[in-house]
């Protein structure tokens, strides 16, 4: 059979000598490689020996550089099937956003039973990863909160602030009381096997009332063994007033009803310390509600206390020593001023 009669050019051959050694793809190496060959007379069944493939290969690779040139060689087409779900995708990816399966066991039966397609569980969390899903821990948000009060408060109220402290014009602190009782702290450890931690008799509890500094991230506390009062939010707020005088003073705070009372507010106005009380239900827009949060996953997380006296220590030298070093930089990092707000997230009714 006499040979197809195909003009290469010496630019293409010299570019095919480079990339049948340097193109990525090994597929596009072997054409180069053909193309190169060719343009150095080679027959046809001896480049299909030589590069390892068939002599119709060979001729469909002439093929495309005779139609598409050396693009249409560089071109690699592959297939990839479309499954039967793919069809229904945007009402499955609707339904699952409105009430998201808790496993991949109820996303299959639940496919089946909008799609009627059955497919094995492997099937069915592959398509679950293509349309962006994957297993993640829900969050908690109060069921009363009001998601456009919150918005409001902190692009109105307190990122002002927060600008106004960062500029050294006053101070913003952060406020709340934390409750921390003698009792198996739970927590995920790596282990061997299941540890069981053991708990204390008895209900002693450590209250703490604390503000802590938008910008320093300094802690002033108070500590009891019996309630937080108003009269303990009173002596707190001396003790601010005393420690940032110069500057206004404004204090975050929640809503409880200690810190709601007229007498913690004639306090304040006699100190010129401003409250700024948060919307009802918003944890998340207080800094100080992380500190405790670090305090309990950092002290008491899958940790035995004997007694009430070595718990109380603990606490109360972790929290002490919050100006060292290495605990500044973790503070910088778990306090920054970005709160969660919930106006975008998926927040799921039942």
């Amino acid at each position: 059979m006499p040979l197809r009669n195909i003009y290469i050019s010496e630019a293409d051959a010299n570019a095919a000598n480079y990339e049948m050694f340097h193109h990525v793809d090994p597929t596009v190496q072997k054409r180069m490689m053909c193309l190169r060959m060719k343009f150095l007379k080679y027959q046809h069944q001896d480049i299909a020996d030589l590069i390892g493939i068939s002599r119709n290969t060979v001729g469909n690779y002439l093929s495309v550089y005779e139609s598409l040139g050396m693009e249409g060689l560089r071109t690699v087409y592959c297939h990839s099937p479309k499954s039967e779900l793919d069809h229904h995708r945007q009402n499955v990816e609707a339904d699952f956003r409105n009430a998201p399966p808790r496993s991949v066991k109820e996303a299959a039966q639940r496919i089946e039973k909008m799609t009627g397609i059955k497919r094995s569980l492997g099937r069915v969390r592959h398509f679950l990863k293509r349309m962006g899903m994957s297993a993640r821990y829900t969050g908690q948000i109060p069921a009363k909160v009001d998601v456009e009060k919150q918005r409001s408060f902190h692009d109105q109220i307190l990122q002002p602030l927060l600008s106004r402290s960062e500029k050294g014009e006053c101070h913003v602190l952060f406020a709340d009381s934390a409750h921390f009782v003698l009792a198996a702290f739970v927590a995920m450890v790596w282990c061997f096997e299941r540890v069981f931690v053991k708990t204390a008799s008895g209900r002693f509890r450590l209250n703490v009332l604390g503000v802590i500094h938008a910008q320093s991230k300094k802690l002033t506390a108070l500590y009891n063994t019996t309630y937080i009062t108003s009269d303990t939010v009173v002596e707190l707020l001396a003790k601010v007033a005393k420690e940032y005088a110069g500057k206004p003073i404004f204090i975050i705070l929640d809503n409880a009803r200690y810190q709601h009372c007229e007498l913690v507010k004639r306090t304040a106005e006699a100190l010129n310390i401003n409250l700024v009380f948060l919307p009802p239900y918003s944890p998340n827009l207080n800094l100080i509600e992380r500190l405790w949060k670090f305090v309990k996953a950092e002290v008491c997380a899958a940790k035995y206390f004997p007694d009430a006296k070595s718990f109380q220590k603990e606490i109360v030298d972790f929290l002490n020593n919050l100006n060292q070093k290495h605990m500044k930089k973790e503070l910088k990092s778990r306090l920054t001023l970005n709160f969660q707000l919930f106006d975008h997230a998926q927040i799921v009714a039942a």
